[in-house]
């Protein structure tokens, strides 16, 4: 198995929390008063404009950067994440976009690069044996563990990214644009990994600009907005609600089109020419 179970916490039980948090660089505040909650089985996606706030709180939470002020809680103790060793030891794995794949190296070796089961002589069979353990698990469509990298799909990279991050027993895991560049069937590959990660009572947190894939597997979607908290909403929310969160503005020609087309596909459902 991936986990001892018994170290994960309950489903619906607050893995990490938030609260007050401020980065500022110089005289730029970067974010304002940030406030965040993140339970077991649960997806959250961070979304927002370009801009928001949304890949310095992620850097935070990975031990890139420290905040000027605030607290971060993980399972209930008030923790500092001075270093990206000192967030991976707590639980806290990141896959960020560019993903930090060898491309000449196989599945194996990525997946257990500077972690050797045996590192002073490398237990090449047991390695393998737990890659294909893990693989299996997530029901990843990766055709051989002895795959070089660069022969991949893009949805079976990412699958690989994520599968090293599992690798480390993480209690919550943050993705950084899982689905960008991809097609539509590498991006259902991604997707159906996220819901067998959280499965597993892992908690995870999305970047995503694509609304389309946050609706199809976030509990909860997180708007920053300028650096700030600006809502949070449910998967179900209309889509001029998610754009005014994420832009500010409560009527543009963004969300008119996005209406009129939600409107017209309704009355297409009812028979209205």
């Amino acid at each position: 198995m991936i986990h001892d179970v018994k170290s994960l916490p309950e489903k619906g039980e607050t893995i990490l929390r938030l609260s007050n948090i401020y980065k500022n660089f110089g005289a730029v505040s970067a974010l304002t008063d940030i406030s965040l909650e993140v339970k077991a089985g649960e997806v959250v996606a961070l979304v927002g404009d370009n801009g928001a706030g949304k890949s310095t709180l992620i850097k935070i939470l990975a031990g890139v950067h420290k905040q000027s002020s605030g607290t971060i809680e993980f399972m209930g103790e008030q923790v500092s994440l001075d270093s990206p060793s000192k967030a991976l030891s707590l639980g806290i794995a990141t896959v960020f976009q560019d993903l930090a794949l060898c491309e000449n190296l196989d599945v194996v070796a990525n997946l257990f690069l500077g972690h050797e089961l045996s590192p002073f002589k490398l237990d090449e069979v047991a390695m393998e044996v737990r890659s294909w353990v893990l693989l299996r698990e997530l029901a990843a469509r990766i055709p051989s563990v002895r795959e070089p990298i660069a022969s991949l799909s893009g949805g079976q990279r990412q699958t690989v990214a994520i599968a090293r991050a599992l690798l480390l027993d993480p209690k919550i895991i943050m993705l950084d644009e899982p689905t960008a560049a991809l097609g539509v069937a590498q991006t259902a590959e991604v997707l159906n990994l996220i819901e067998r990660v959280r499965e597993r009572g892992l908690g995870v947190i999305i970047i995503s600009h694509n609304m389309e894939d946050v609706r199809a597997v976030a509990d909860r979607i997180v708007v920053l907005r300028l650096g700030r908290n600006n809502g949070v909403l449910t998967p179900d929310a209309s889509n001029q609600e998610l754009v005014a969160a994420i832009t500010g503005a409560t009527e543009n020609s963004v969300s008119r089109r996005l209406d009129r087309k939600a409107t017209h596909v309704e009355e297409n459902s009812r028979g209205v020419e």
